[in-house]
């Protein structure tokens, strides 16, 4: 079997939001024919049984969600709109999601990548936001920490990843780390924000103001996600990927080439000391550089030993941040 796995199908073309929605079928349709595809390995997609979701989702949501789109569709928030093919894709993007977590505890992969929509990462345990339906990294997490593992979900979209940090809120046995613009939708993510009860240190976020470029990411990683990933020593690492933190994405105001992303894949594996990496797809809007992004994270996943190139520095404001955000944690006793 291949050492990477690839999750794909026609099914994620299904969710049709409405015309003109950015969360729209195109984005997959740019990556399906992707050379290094070829290469890797695929699995076969299935549906999520609604007894998976509900690992991390309310009962009640889940029978919202189906009713909605049996209905026809509509709206489940202001961003987030479904139709007929919704129910369907989004079971199968929380499945394919389930499986290639599963590949990689069993030793079949060393890492693997979900190339699903719906994305997932602002679902929240009872509700949907930001064009997202169910959680897909937080229902892989979950699955992994049923299984004894502990698990390190980093969070590189350009909004925050509030439907994840608050599944994981209160516990020790998954760490969630995000670097993301603020303010900015969906308005959460301070660096003050670590976790409660036993969570409490569990949650780190890193909040960027707009502009930042690739040496100012690269500066984050290095000085505060990698330490704390190395530290905890995750069995298994999960990216949520959004790209829209492209300097071509609408949504947002920050200026990452496309090479800042297996730059960013491999020093997190690497810190994460070489534990199977699952990667999922969240944002990114600008489909040329979606198409390009997707591509280079999946040559860092094949070839994880290649050379890392040096960033540059850093702006002074971004240094300054980074400081301020271990300041603040070490002074609210999580250093």
């Amino acid at each position: 079997m291949p050492d990477v796995l690839v999750a794909r199908d026609p099914v994620f073309l299904e969710h049709r939001p409405h015309p003109g929605h950015p969360e729209r079928e195109a984005r997959l349709e740019a990556l399906m024919d992707l050379p290094i595809l070829a290469e890797l390995g695929d699995i076969p997609v299935r549906a999520a049984e609604p007894e998976e979701l509900a690992r991390v989702h309310d009962w009640a949501y889940i029978e919202q969600v189906r009713r909605t789109v049996e209905t026809g569709g509509a709206h489940l928030d202001p961003d987030t709109a479904v139709g007929p093919g919704s129910w369907q894709a989004a079971l199968c993007a929380a499945g394919a999601s389930v499986d290639l977590c599963e590949q990689l505890l069993d030793g079949r992969a060393r890492a693997a990548m979900g190339l699903v929509r719906p994305p997932g990462h602002h679902a929240t345990s009872s509700r949907a936001m930001g064009f997202c339906i169910f959680n897909n990294a937080a229902v892989a997490a979950q699955l992994a920490t049923e299984k004894g593992k502990r698990v390190a979900v980093v969070d590189w979209d350009v909004h925050h990843g509030n439907g994840t940090e608050a599944i994981f809120y209160g516990r020790d046995d998954v760490l969630f780390m995000s670097m993301h613009q603020y303010p900015h939708y969906p308005g959460t993510g301070a660096m003050e924000d670590l976790g409660e009860g036993p969570g409490r240190g569990f949650t780190r976020n890193i909040p960027l103001g707009p502009g930042c470029r690739d040496a100012d990411y690269m500066h984050v990683i290095d000085e505060v996600v990698c330490p704390r990933l190395d530290e905890y020593a995750p069995d298994l690492l999960v990216i949520s990927a959004g790209y829209d933190g492209h300097r071509s994405d609408p949504l947002a105001g920050m200026i990452l080439e496309s090479s800042a992303y297996p730059h960013m894949a491999l020093r997190l594996m690497r810190a994460a000391r070489d534990a199977p990496v699952l990667v999922l797809l969240e944002g990114g809007y600008d489909l040329s550089a979606l198409r390009e992004s997707v591509d280079l994270t999946l040559r860092a996943l094949r070839d994880p030993g290649q050379e890392l190139e040096s960033p540059g520095s850093p702006s002074p404001a971004v240094t300054r941040q980074v400081q301020r955000v271990q300041s603040t944690w070490e002074g609210l006793g999580c250093p």
